[in-house]
């Protein structure tokens, strides 16, 4: 977990990727921020919810580390935390209380003015491994080496007065404005208002909160409970590989995933599967639910028919689905040979912000014969015997209940688009009157002080709800792109008014579909975009300076009084051009790699020992996850060095003197030649892993972003054909490869849910297109008319036209390039004009082309070249004489005769672009024939 500084005084720049380690391994393609910022703050943030276990993102502006002047040395305002005894008692010790009359309360000072009321944190919160007794993880020692300049956040001091959510001070200040009593996180400032779930009948609540054996026992093997008594199936294909070792469970998500339900009856010869168990054979019902897990060799995930009992008669009593099901079964008893449907209602009447359990009739009806006209199109209708699964929609409020009896008992309305923002009535025409899906699953995934909530306290199936949440919400989304290509079109304004100048006036059929855009977070083009504008930041700022790793200390005490995880976060700092690191000789007072001496400071003594050294491995251990093939792959241990420098390579050997120092682990004696490099100052801070490194090149930026070039894991899906005709069948759904290509774990599902910034940079990369002459793009409507679409005022002005009418105008503008001028100017959508900055900075990246484009190429390189052009004729005026083509005037200037723009362009492209395509782009560079001596391109890239 990690975060960064936003607004201070000294300037660093930092390039960061999010990852989560042994709780959540999957590649987190998403979670990648680029920051040129003042001062690296707080890597490690408490917990809004639950979920934010992988929230990587603080707004803490209070913890400054200070590099300048290449110390370590301590603020004097920082806040001090004492990590003490067994129940964290110190001066500013936090405690999980709140009042009626002072809700939110400073963290580390918990003051109460009046008669307390004690939240208690959530006590079967541990997703790891089983817990005797959940008080004795409170009470327990919290961590070794305790540093007195430990930071603790403290606990969920902040109630939001409007849902009753208790946040983390940290989180609930996100977006606040002064004075506000309710919060973005949890309930969108008092917008989103939905009923409470209905407490679980006592017994049953008593599964989630004992820890006796049967407790434990369904606990741990709750998604297998949960699977036995579900009504659908999912159909995404969960990834179990990667549950391995003594790592923490993990839930992932390949594909597509949806919720399949079968017909009332199985095919003869078939076992009985779903909701089929429900009605048929329902004298051996456990029996048969058992037999749906039996032959498994794993032995500690068996189920207990006790526990299916219960499970059963819970659901009997009070479950209305389960109601409606049983209603078929006794139908069926009475008369076999009916031909009968059931109907799931699709619809509520009753408003979804007051009213969450329906009743039986509500939701659902029986069917004799035929289907009347009046089948709302959202509703599921189950035949007899058909054969084949039917997958369900998103937008039934039944999708949840069916697919999680054991989250909703009673069989509560899961989301249904007809929700209503609080104080939003029906005949409101306001734009955003509705709860999306996001806002519904957000506000449910909230701790609250007045209630228990089986979804939080689900353990591993909660891991499986958050996945299968998100993927209901992306599902919307992709529904909504997919909708949308078939009646938007993009093409360029010259080719519009060719069509026009021909008589043409359908245009339904003119230009190219919309695909994947790169504004879909996480698509392919959005990876790309976000990683060249990463790079830019190299470009302006140079190669970042450091590059660290920070791991989750599973100790810290905000662990181990709400759960257990270790994510880590990879950091790229960029030290501003003041304070770059001439010389290797500066590095020794930031970076570390000895063992300090035990008796002049014990406590960076014990925190070396516990965090920093690596192995024993080798000889002494050739089961440590770091040997391959015989060997460290680590390269430990490292050789002693009295001073240091840079290798050959530009790889720095840090100083690792032979001085006598070491640690025992395991039995083995472990030197500096052991030591993972740290920054003292960190590792006191934060007490955890943190290995920081000096780096004076790319490679770490495109490190954070490998998997664009090492392509992502693909999973198997099945991929819907379409249904139009008119396509092109070897045109790529890039909607599908989406699918095909990303796995999806809880820590994901659950950032994405609360909308923490997934990318985020200071300062901002403007990204700046151009176009040759009327060659902009225009995207439209199937349905638009011709006329409509060339005559919009905002068709003929692009951000590039724009630029030379802003030129004309203003003087200041004429003293910058393309690429220079969002530092003075910004620009502004709605009225699609320009105009000057008042504060802050941006950074621009004209797009890049290839040089087969031909005249696109050189006029981006004049682009680099000239200032405060007005228009196309002034880009192409050279000394005074107007050119016909920007080749020529490319000549003219004298860019192309000695090869040099050639190598500037190849030396730019090596700054993003991977091996490959550097030479992929010699070749074209050839294959043009435009170098006039491409020998000499070749010796000078």
């Amino acid at each position: 977990m990690s975060s960064y500084a936003e607004n201070n005084n000294q300037s660093i720049n930092i390039v960061r990727q999010t990852q989560n380690v042994n709780t959540f391994t999957t590649p987190p393609k998403h979670n990648t921020t680029i920051q040129y910022c003042p001062s690296f703050t707080d890597v490690r943030t408490p917990f809004s919810n639950i979920t934010n276990v992988i929230n990587p993102l603080s707004n803490n502006r209070n913890d400054i580390i200070g590099f300048d002047k290449y110390t370590t040395s301590k603020l004097a305002n920082k806040r001090q935390y004492h990590v003490l005894s067994n129940e964290m008692k110190s001066k500013n010790a936090s405690t999980v209380t709140t009042s009626s009359s002072s809700i939110k309360l400073n963290p580390g000072c918990h003051k109460l003015k009046t008669k307390t009321r004690h939240l208690s944190p959530i006590p079967l919160i541990d997703l790891t491994e089983d817990v005797e007794n959940i008080h004795q993880v409170n009470n327990e020692n919290l961590i070794v080496g305790i540093s007195n300049e430990y930071l603790d956040h403290g606990d969920q001091v902040v109630v939001c007065q409007t849902c009753r959510a208790k946040l983390w001070r940290n989180k609930s200040i996100r977006g606040k404005e002064k004075g506000n009593t309710d919060y973005s996180l949890c309930c969108g400032y008092g917008k989103v208002q939905l009923p409470d779930l209905k407490n679980a009948p006592p017994t049953y609540e008593r599964m989630f909160r004992n820890m006796d054996s049967k407790s434990k026992h369904f606990m741990k093997n709750i998604r297998r409970y949960n699977s036995m008594f579900s009504f659908t199936s999912m159909g995404g294909k969960i990834d179990s590989s990667i549950n391995r070792g003594n790592a923490p469970y993990i839930f992932r998500l390949g594909g597509q995933n949806y919720h399949s339900i079968g017909s009332l009856l199985p095919a003869k010869g078939s076992e009985p599967k779903f909701s089929q168990l429900y009605i048929y054979d329902t004298d051996n019902e456990i029996t048969n639910r058992q037999r749906c897990f039996r032959g498994e060799k794993d032995q500690s995930t068996s189920t207990d028919s006790d526990i299916i009992e219960d499970i059963k008669v819970m659901l009997d009593s009070n479950n209305v689905l389960v109601r409606s099901y049983r209603m078929v079964r006794d139908t069926f008893q009475k008369n076999s040979e009916v031909d009968m449907k059931l109907r799931l209602i699709g619809r509520r009447e009753q408003d979804g912000r007051t009213y969450n359990l329906p009743t039986a009739s509500e939701v659902a009806a029986l069917i004799i014969g035929d289907i009347s006209d009046s089948i709302e199109k959202r509703d599921i209708v189950v035949q007899t015997k058909n054969g084949c699964l039917q997958r369900i929609s998103e937008l039934h409020p039944s999708y949840l209940p069916l697919q999680y009896p054991l989250l909703f008992p009673y069989g509560d309305d899961g989301y249904s688009v007809d929700i209503l923002h609080r104080g939003v009535s029906f005949t409101n025409n306001s734009k955003r009157a509705k709860c999306t899906m996001r806002e519904y699953f957000a506000y449910r995934v909230q701790d609250r002080d007045h209630s228990f909530s089986l979804i939080l306290n689900s353990r591993r199936l909660f891991q499986q709800f958050l996945v299968d949440a998100y993927t209901m919400m992306e599902t919307e989304r992709m529904y909504y792109i997919r909708r949308q290509q078939h009646v938007l079109r993009c093409d360029s304004y010259e080719n519009l008014r060719n069509q026009k100048a021909q008589g043409t006036t359908d245009i339904s059929n003119v230009g190219q579909r919309v695909i994947l855009p790169s504004s879909f977070t996480g698509g392919a083009r959005y990876m790309l975009q976000n990683y060249l504008d990463a790079m830019s930041l190299c470009k302006w700022f140079g190669y970042p300076d450091f590059f660290i790793t920070f791991t989750c200390n599973r100790k810290w005490p905000e662990i181990k009084r709400f759960l257990k995880g270790l994510p880590h976060s990879h950091i790229c700092l960029f030290m501003h051009s003041d304070n770059k690191l001439p010389t290797v000789e500066l590095i020794d007072p930031i970076i570390s790699a000895e063992i300090p001496d035990r008796i002049e400071d014990p406590e960076l003594y014990s925190l070396v020992n516990e965090f920093m050294i690596h192995g024993p491995c080798g000889a002494e251990n050739m089961n440590c996850p770091c040997m391959v093939d015989k060997k460290c792959s680590k390269n430990f241990p490292k050789q002693f060095i009295n001073h240091s420098s840079v290798d050959q390579n530009g790889f720095p050997l840090y100083r690792r003197r032979n001085d006598g120092h070491f640690v025992e682990k395991s039995g083995v004696r472990l030197d500096n030649r052991n030591v993972v490099p740290y920054n003292k100052y960190l590792l006191k801070r934060y007490q955890t892993h943190i290995n920081i490194e000096w780096c004076n090149q790319g490679s770490s930026i495109k490190y954070l972003f490998k998997y664009i070039n090492k392509g992502p894991d693909r999973a198997t899906v099945a991929v819907v054909p379409t249904n139009n005709e008119c396509e092109n069948n070897d045109a790529v759904d890039e909607i599908a490869e989406y699918y095909d290509c990303r796995y999806l774990s809880a820590c994901e599902a659950s950032w994405r849910i609360f909308t923490y910034d997934v990318h985020c940079r200071y300062p901002s990369v403007v990204r700046l297109p151009f176009h040759l002459p009327n060659q902009q793009q225009i995207v439209y409507g199937e349905d638009n008319d011709i006329d409509d679409v060339l005559d919009k005022p905002s068709v003929a002005a692009s951000k590039f036209t724009t630029w030379m009418e802003c030129n004309a105008i203003d003087s200041e503008a004429r003293k910058l390039t393309y690429v220079e001028f969002p530092k003075k100017f910004v620009w502004i959508l709605n009225g699609r004009f320009w105009k000057r900055r008042k504060v802050g900075k941006a950074i621009g990246r004209i797009h890049s082309v290839s040089p087969k484009l031909g005249e696109a190429y050189f006029l981006r390189i004049f682009l680099n070249k000239v200032k405060g052009p007005t228009s196309f004729d002034d880009i192409r005026t050279v000394n005074g004489q107007t050119h016909s083509s920007f080749t020529d005037a490319c000549y003219a200037l004298g860019l192309l005769d000695d090869d040099k723009e050639y190598i500037d362009a190849i030396k730019e492209a090596s700054h993003s672009g991977s091996g490959f395509y550097l030479r992929f782009l010699f070749a074209t560079l050839l294959m043009c024939n435009s170098m006039s001596k491409p020998e000499v391109v070749w010796e000078n890239t």
